[in-house]
């Protein structure tokens, strides 16, 4: 059987408004309704807050204590190593980049189709990688595979660009990066679809796995920091890791396993 691994990297989703961890709203109303198939953990740190350093950490052999990016940039990371045992190995990008991550493993750059769909002022909504997750697929080798997707998520100020008019549902939203002009409840609205739109995409990369019945395939999802919302007149992210707020350094994370994995694999998962 053919192992097929998605390995979705978030971006500024933080664990505190993610509705399958008890959020009073329902952020996540897809997921959550795949019931037990969802593994989800709802006590996780970033290893940092800021995707300069959460991404390579999180792909290092490295604690959040002994990291340093000049360390880590002298190692072999996971996914030079995965590569090195003959699996195929690609990096499909819609964030600035892999911040030397991917280097040495096929990459795609998708905000460069800048398809108008999806994408306006050099940024993409994530839907776009989709059918570019579909086409890496099909297009390798039969041989296992590893696909990491580094999504735009949550990321701010412009939140309101992160999601379409069917993940509106919270409102009134606050539709400026000029953040700080609006209400709470309004920046939290727009910060909460664009959890949303999240939602949806994890759930389609899922549905297209589940038709694929023959492979052993996996979904794993985790945010690479969170965020700040007007806590303590804090916004955005990037505190210095000793001081920041828990709503930068708590994270989302999930996994999901095909019936073909459940069933060949060793794990249990009840």
């Amino acid at each position: 059987y053919r192992h097929v691994t998605i390995l979705v990297v978030g971006e500024t989703t933080r664990a505190q408004n993610w509705g399958l961890n008890g959020y009073t709203r329902q952020t996540t109303p897809k997921l959550a309704a795949r019931g037990n198939e969802i593994i989800n953990f709802t006590d996780v740190n970033s290893c940092g807050t800021a995707t300069a350093v959460s991404v390579p950490c999180m792909f290092s052999a490295l604690t959040q204590d002994e990291f340093s990016n000049a360390k880590a940039y002298k190692q072999d990371n996971l996914l030079d190593i995965l590569q090195r045992a003959g699996m195929d190995v690609m990096w499909l990008n819609n964030n600035s980049d892999c911040k030397g991550v991917c280097e040495r493993v096929p990459t795609k750059n998708i905000i460069e189709l800048n398809l108008p769909e999806f994408c306006r002022d050099g940024e993409c909504l994530d839907n776009i990688l989709l059918s570019e997750i579909d086409t890496a697929v099909k297009t390798s080798t039969n041989k296992d595979i590893v696909i990491v997707v580094h999504t735009m998520g949550s990321h701010g100020p412009t939140y309101y660009e992160r999601y379409t008019d069917k993940e509106k549902i919270f409102t009134p939203t606050c539709d400026t990066n000029e953040i700080a002009r609006c209400s709470n409840e309004e920046l939290v609205n727009t910060y909460d679809n664009g959890i949303v739109y999240l939602d949806q995409f994890l759930d389609q990369i899922i549905s297209m796995l589940e038709s694929h019945e023959k492979w052993e395939s996996t979904l794993l999802y985790v945010s690479d920091h969170g965020e700040s919302l007007g806590e303590n007149g804090l916004y955005l992210h990037g505190a210095p890791y000793s001081i920041a707020p828990e709503y930068q350094t708590k994270v989302p994370t999930l996994m999901w396993f095909s019936k073909e994995w459940i069933k060949n694999e060793p794990f249990d998962l009840s």
